[in-house]
């Protein structure tokens, strides 16, 4: 049913666009691309195949990710995009797939003021994807989805859309993702978002759902201007809906979490640069099977505010071994230097601290550091040299028995064409 949705939007999309350019004599633009990364990469005391930490284990690995595409602008009211991807790591699982990862219609509905319509495998990415982006360091997040964009006044912009996980492109995730996301700009410093979701994703390498769960998203994000040279974004989220627990009885959810940024640009100086600040939540669980669920979750997320190492994948927490910590306080400082015009340093670290965990257990989960080197060889040819470091906190040792850190280094070449 929603293939054969998708389907007749596309043709319904393509006749509008069709006869509103039917005066047109230009033929058809073809533009062909392609996006390649390819990342050497090593860790120590942690497996990349789970991400999980692993005392002793010592791995390496070579990714690549190409998507090519052929994007067509038969008019100015409508564009197709067909992309593919092949992601592949070699190591001592080797994995290679190839399908494809974007296909979509897009184009302005014709006599109808500030609506535009986007059918087929798509993106789905929002505000600072906090809670939806689409994990661009691995192989992506892709949905067979249908999206309408409403402008009805000036300075506000809504978002309608309803899809289902691509499973190949989605971590083996099932299910369907809906929502609404309301963009309005009141002036040039400041902006206010308000967004609902509704997520049936099932379990998979970053969700813990099952069949019969259902889980609701609401927030609010307001980013903006302070002073001079210093902005700010906040962004609380409530989640609500049921929790699935063996398939025949659920528990109901009442979660949430947020964040606040502050990121500060200096006055210019022989090297520009930024200073940035920020606080991250999620609420925990101590008894995830008995009464309300209120563990907080973001699987979907691609946000930079709880490392870049992947041992902390979202704020609902991190098991090790057989225990679980259940959600996150986490602080954020770190910023970046401009050393040339083509050279970039930056340096964050995050602290990370449980909200529930096991009697007796620490609650200190630990600090990870990230040092990233970047240099652009050209504007759309970058290398990337990054070397991180997860000094593990006394929870790791209750629950593992073992207090060595996490290293992670990686090289990596990225270019757009």
């Amino acid at each position: 049913m929603m293939w054969k949705r998708i389907l007749w939007t596309v043709f319904v999309l393509s006749i509008l666009a069709g006869v509103s350019s039917a005066a047109q004599e230009a033929p058809p633009p073809v533009k062909l691309g392609l996006d390649s990364l390819v990342r050497a990469e090593a860790t120590g005391n942690f497996s990349l195949g789970n991400f999980s930490f692993t005392p002793g284990n010592d791995e390496g690995r070579i990714l690549f990710r190409l998507r090519p595409s052929v994007t067509m602008a038969p008019s100015e009211n409508l564009t197709a995009l067909v992309e593919g991807q092949w992601y592949a790591f070699y190591d001592d699982r080797d994995f290679s797939l190839f399908s494809l990862y974007q296909g979509y219609v897009e184009g302005v509905v014709p006599g109808v003021r500030g609506v535009s319509l986007k059918a087929g495998r798509q993106e789905l990415v929002y505000g600072s994807t906090f809670l939806l982006g689409a994990d661009t360091f691995y192989d992506g997040l892709a949905f067979d989805a249908a999206k309408a964009v409403l402008h009805p006044v000036d300075h506000l912009a809504i978002d309608l859309f309803g899809g289902r996980y691509v499973k190949k492109w989605a971590g083996g995730i099932e299910g369907k993702l809906y929502g609404v996301y309301a963009t309005f700009t009141p002036k040039e410093a400041l902006s206010v978002d308000l967004y609902g979701f509704r997520d049936t994703g099932g379990a998979g390498e970053t969700h813990v759902g099952g069949d019969h769960e259902v889980n609701y998203s609401v927030g609010t994000r307001l980013t903006g201007k302070l002073v001079k040279g210093v902005t700010f974004e906040v962004e609380p989220v409530y989640q609500f809906g049921r929790k699935n627990l063996d398939g025949g009885t659920h528990n109901h959810i009442s979660a949430y979490g947020g964040h606040a940024d502050l990121t500060i640009d200096p006055a210019p100086g022989r090297y520009p640069g930024t200073v940035f600040l920020a606080y991250a939540y999620g609420s925990g669980d101590g008894d995830p099977e008995e009464g309300k669920f209120t563990e907080f979750h973001n699987p979907n997320n691609d946000t930079s505010l709880i490392g870049d190492m992947n041992v902390i994948g979202e704020l609902s927490g991190i098991v090790v071994g057989d225990s679980a910590a259940s959600g996150l306080h986490v602080f954020t400082a770190g910023g970046g230097v401009d050393l040339t015009e083509k050279l970039n340093l930056s340096l964050d670290g995050h602290y990370f601290r449980a909200v529930k965990v096991p009697a007796g257990f620490s609650r200190e989960i630990g600090i990870e550091t990230n040092l990233i080197l970047t240099c652009k060889i050209k504007e759309n040819i970058s290398v990337l040299l990054s070397g991180n470091r997860f000094f593990t906190g006394d929870f790791f040792k209750d629950a593992a028995g073992s207090g060595k850190d996490i290293h992670y280094v990686y090289a990596q070449f990225q270019a757009t064409f």
